[in-house]
């Protein structure tokens, strides 16, 4: 309680900087738009290529950006957002750890009459939402496809779950996952949480399970990290990944990372979904337009939802590295918002 005591009293402190700002997203005296994005883990490819998209979107409307890693700390996220508006930033992205240690912080943002712009996050204080389509669930949403898949190439079968950190984007993954599974009749037959993000802590958390369950036919992963430390634990025990035909087991990934493509061309990896990262960032910039800046609406989009492919080694060919996709704000890929 301390700490969220004292974050609070940064946030109040932040206020006081902020509360001579103008409505119209510029800065004092004319000066150029500001925004920043609150980055949950800078240290993974795929938010990197989400800063690399927000910096481009940021530049074509000729306004300043930058990023704050908040490390998978609800705490520093909360002290983040005290950091962005004692800098008068105009609007804010964030990618939200925690809603409840947030919501203050986004409240007082909106006392300053600072838009939040939520990543896969919603709830008080979060004016917009940019959207991974392989965030929403339902019959077409690509998780549910991706079971589909599964189901396709190895009826009934048996699966394995990696899930994360307890995020609620995280979260809203695996529950999607689980229910996509049943529906298309596989068996989840044994999960864990790969908390700390990476390949090498993925490995022997499915090692393990791998002893319990030796008999899977697939491993679903909330990203491609865990799916890559996976698949090197399958590769350990002396058994093949599935390449797209033969024996092997089905392991998928997610965030279409740059190691992920070279592993599905290794055949190390069945296959990825691609969130596409950098039209990501641009997305985070198309709806802060929306509220500051010269292009501000009386009523601008609550939701923005962006496109994401599947790939394997079928149609890897056609694959284009994130940083070398190019957009524009009116090229954004985005797909239809989810109605209700």
């Amino acid at each position: 309680m301390a700490k969220l005591t004292a974050t609070a009293a940064a946030v109040m402190a932040a206020l006081a900087i902020t509360a001579c700002g103008s409505d119209d997203g510029n800065g004092p005296g004319g000066e150029a738009t500001k925004v920043a994005y609150s980055n949950p883990v800078g240290s993974q490819p795929g938010q990197q290529d989400i800063v690399f998209g927000f910096e481009a979107g940021a530049e074509e409307l000729g306004w300043t950006a930058e990023s704050i890693d908040a490390n998978l700390s609800p705490d520093k996220q909360v002290a983040d957002i005290a950091t962005m508006l004692a800098q008068g930033q105009n609007g804010i992205a964030s990618w939200t750890l925690d809603p409840g240690a947030a919501a203050g912080a986004y409240g007082q943002a909106q006392a300053a009459h600072v838009p939040v712009v939520g990543l896969n996050s919603e709830g008080p204080g979060i004016d917009a939402t940019v959207w991974w389509e392989i965030n929403l669930c339902g019959a077409d949403s690509p998780i549910a496809q991706l079971a589909e898949y599964i189901a396709g190439q190895k009826p009934g079968a048996r699966v394995l779950e990696i899930g994360g950190p307890a995020v609620p984007s995280i979260q809203a993954y695996e529950r999607c996952f689980a229910e996509s599974a049943e529906q298309n009749g596989l068996a989840i037959v044994g999960a864990a949480h790969n908390t700390k993000d990476t390949a090498a802590t993925a490995q022997p958390i499915v090692a393990d399970l791998l002893t319990k369950h030796p008999d899977v036919d697939a491993i679903w992963a909330y990203n491609d990290a865990s799916a890559l430390g996976a698949s090197a634990a399958l590769i350990s025990d002396g058994r093949e990944v599935y390449d797209g035909s033969g024996d092997g087991v089905i392991v998928f990934g997610q965030n279409g990372d740059v190691d992920a493509i070279a592993a599905i061309r290794d055949r190390r990896l069945t296959g990825t979904l691609d969130p596409d990262p950098v039209a990501t960032g641009w997305a985070l910039i198309k709806a802060l337009s929306g509220f500051v800046g010269e292009d501000k609406v009386d009523s601008p989009p609550k939701e923005l939802v962006v496109k994401s492919d599947r790939w394997t080694l079928d149609n890897i060919d056609d694959y284009t590295p994130p940083r070398e996709r190019h957009y524009t704000l009116d090229t954004v890929p985005l797909a239809d918002a989810p109605s209700g």
